[in-house]
């Protein structure tokens, strides 16, 4: 805002009575859709004068491989520092992206300003007991612990760390905005447990618990870090005391596989209002080829179903619209946003645009990656990106700013 627009909002003792340019001056600088509704509620006249849905609030961005970006409209084609072939991106937000080096190097990149910070690397997750980059195929020694038996060690190269073993990253905020409050986490392992850093710290550090969990999502809530895990289970994580422990809310219970790992994903999303979303992928496999007499198997999202916390009954209530919002799920921080227009004059909104985030089915290189896609919640239809489609690698996933 420019200092004659903020002397004349100083001038105005009744909020309510400011000019509608200078409201919408305002406006255009909040970019949180959360501080966006906020604002709006401030009093009923500015309720009533600014739009539910503001033009300058825009749609997430698809970083996909160059080759299918040819041809398709309004993209843009950035120069990232590293090869696709050496550097794995394996999470966003905040306009950050999240890449692994086939070398174990973990970094931040903003892929505007090519500004990059270093988060501790690959051999420093809390389930990695050994790093020998000269040990050709067998750089790292794993501990692998099971719950009611004895603990064991195995050896595995650095493509499969690079590929498979970390699931997921979550950002608390932009580490240019707060960096003292920053905290990076990561779904890691076999397991799938929590481990978190700071920016300058050597290590990742994993959060002390006595139940035990196998997550699937985790994010930053009302001052928590809250994942679900393969069973629906909630979990709470403190960020200053270390711990964690499962919360004494029961799984939903009109889906019975929604404990199936191999048929389902699942994602929690504040939504705009301040509630905790729960989002449920159901995805199956199909066979798409027949190779030497075996059939060769596929997936492709079929529907979600959503849930919203409901705090006083300690229970999961299912919801079948997110009204305006826009849910965005995969690799990036699972969010909620307000609607915007897709370029086209169409508003999109009650709907869930979607990444493949299928570790598992992606590691072989043989199909992955490709199930992207909008799932729109008022008819449960899905507009794939790219049908037809069985391998696209890398897989893409979602810019947020």
């Amino acid at each position: 805002m420019t200092t004659y627009a903020m002397s004349q909002v100083m001038m105005f003792d009744r909020w309510e009575e400011l000019p509608s340019d200078l409201l919408f001056e305002i406006a255009k600088h909040l970019d949180s859709a959360k501080d966006y509704v906020r604002f709006r509620a401030t009093c009923k006249t500015w309720n009533l004068n600014l739009p539910n849905t503001p033009n300058h609030i825009r749609g997430p961005k698809l970083m996909i491989p160059f080759a299918f970006s040819m041809g398709m409209e309004n993209f843009v084609h950035l120069r990232l520092p590293e090869k696709p072939n050496k550097t794995l991106y394996r999470g966003s937000g905040f306009g950050w992206l999240i890449g692994i080096g086939n070398d174990g190097v973990i970094k931040m990149l903003n892929p505007i300003s090519n500004t990059q910070i270093d988060l501790p690397p690959m051999s420093t997750t809390p389930d990695i007991v050994e790093y020998h980059p000269d040990n050709e195929d067998e750089e790292y020694t794993i501990t692998k612990h099971v719950r009611d038996r004895p603990s064991y060690t195995y050896v595995v190269e650095k493509d499969h760390i690079q590929k498979l073993h970390l699931h997921k990253f979550i950002l608390s905020s932009s580490p240019e905005d707060h960096t003292h409050d920053f905290m990076a986490l990561v779904i890691y392992g076999e397991q799938r447990q929590l481990a978190f850093c700071r920016i300058g710290d050597s290590k990742w550090t994993t959060f002390s618990t006595k139940d035990y969990y196998y997550l699937q999502d985790a994010i930053f809530y009302e001052g928590k870090i809250y994942g679900i895990d393969i069973d629906a289970e909630l979990f709470e994580f403190d960020p200053k005391s270390l711990t964690g422990s499962i919360v004494q809310v029961p799984p939903p219970n009109d889906d019975p596989e929604i404990r199936l790992v191999d048929l389902t994903t699942k994602y929690l999303i504040p939504s705009v209002e301040g509630d905790l979303l729960l989002a449920v992928r159901r995805w199956q496999w199909k066979k798409w080829r027949e190779n030497h007499g075996v059939d060769e198997e596929s997936y492709n999202t079929t529907k979600f179903n959503v849930y919203k916390l409901d705090k006083s009954a300690e229970q999961w209530e299912k919801v079948s619209s997110v009204g305006d919002s826009v849910l965005v799920v995969g690799f990036n921080n699972s969010i909620c946003m307000l609607p915007f227009s897709d370029g086209k004059d169409n508003w999109m909104r009650n709907c869930i645009y979607f990444t493949d985030n299928n570790v598992e089915g992606q590691y072989r290189q043989i199909f992955g990656g490709q199930d992207v896609g909008v799932f729109n919640l008022q008819d449960n239809t899905i507009q794939e990106f790219f049908p037809g489609t069985i391998f696209l690698y890398p897989p893409p996933l979602w810019l947020l700013s």
